[in-house]
């Protein structure tokens, strides 16, 4: 007879990790490779760099490898004068823009999470960072508006971290734009939170100038041996995604059945969203933490009063909700 695995005491369900783990490809990667720490990386960003090509179907020359989303923007902001993002959006945009002296401006979302009719006025010296599917909410915005917005900012970064969980094909597919710089990120469908690497995708010559950008050697060994490890072995990014696209629907049936909340939200991501009734929301919070069950509160984020609920592991999504049968119920689960 199969037994259960054992739960952990502390069930992470707040940011947004592989609920089935790290590729094994990786992980041999980089165990087969750890005698070889004393030295610098020769040859590895050129050998993901041309694997991340293969993967997204572009030429190396266009893949420039950066060190998280967080390198990205910074490289990216040196190509304009100002930025603008959505609110709530990626709230690292804002912060780096500031930081480096750009101004920012924001793009606000309606109550449904879309950025309404009019594009923002955005021009020639500026640059526009939109996530499809949208991070915080997980959401896609209308085609011809992001349409209007390429065709009238300088350059329009497009962040695809949750691409893989989303009905919406890559904006890549749309052909050649020396306006578009695309991210995609080797966190989520990739199983590598534990690694801060992504690429931007963009023409060459646009590589050739971010590339002056950016710092000497900026990936480290490790995590360079990681994403060779899992680009090796895509059953893994498949796996994980059907797993991610079946968890979705149960959580959120998990979710919408407690009767705990006033909203629930599918999203396009690897999580969903959930707005607790106002009568519960105290006794939810403290049931989920007698449970050490932990969930995202989203105010930070621009979400007030909204909960990000990562997809988990089966035996997770059931102890989540025996814990809200039982605070439903008026339980001690």
């Amino acid at each position: 007879m199969r037994t259960q695995p054992e739960l952990p005491a502390e069930i992470l369900l707040d940011w947004n990790e592989s609920p089935i783990g790290a590729p094994l490809a990786a992980v041999e990667r980089i165990v087969a490779t750890a005698h070889h720490l004393h030295r610098y990386p020769r040859g590895l960003m050129e050998e993901v760099t041309d694997l991340a090509a293969a993967h997204l179907g572009v030429a190396p020359e266009q893949i420039l490898l950066t060190a998280g989303v967080d390198e990205a923007i910074d490289i990216t902001l040196g190509l304009a004068d100002r930025a603008w993002g959505t609110l709530p959006g990626f709230d690292a945009i804002a912060e780096r823009a500031e930081v480096l002296g750009k101004p920012f401006r924001a793009i606000p979302l309606d109550a449904d999470w879309q950025p309404g009719d009019r594009a923002p006025g955005a021009g020639d010296a500026d640059i526009v960072y939109l996530a499809q599917p949208n991070n915080p909410t997980g959401n896609l915005f209308d085609e011809s508006w992001i349409d209007r917005v390429r065709a009238a900012a300088r350059y329009v970064f497009i962040d695809e971290t949750y691409l893989e969980f989303s009905s919406r094909p890559s904006v890549l597919s749309s052909g050649d734009d020396p306006r578009l710089l695309v991210y995609r990120s080797f966190s989520k469908a990739f199983g590598l939170a534990g690694i801060r690497v992504g690429c931007l995708v963009a023409t060459p010559e646009t590589v050739a100038r971010m590339a002056a950008a950016r710092r000497f050697m900026p990936i480290d060994a490790v995590s360079l041996n990681a994403a060779a490890g899992v680009l090796g072995d895509t059953g893994f990014i498949k796996r994980l995604t059907e797993h991610v696209l079946l968890g979705r629907a149960d959580l959120t049936a998990i979710l919408g059945r407690s009767g705990l909340f006033a909203d629930v939200r599918d999203t396009e991501a690897n999580f969903v969203l959930a707005h607790p009734r106002a009568d519960v929301a105290a006794r939810l919070a403290a049931g989920l933490a007698r449970r050490r069950l932990r969930v995202k509160e989203c105010t930070p984020l621009g979400l007030p009063g909204w909960l990000r609920v990562s997809v988990g592991s089966r035996p997770e999504h059931q102890a989540l909700d025996e814990c809200l049968t039982g605070i439903a119920t008026g339980g001690a689960r």
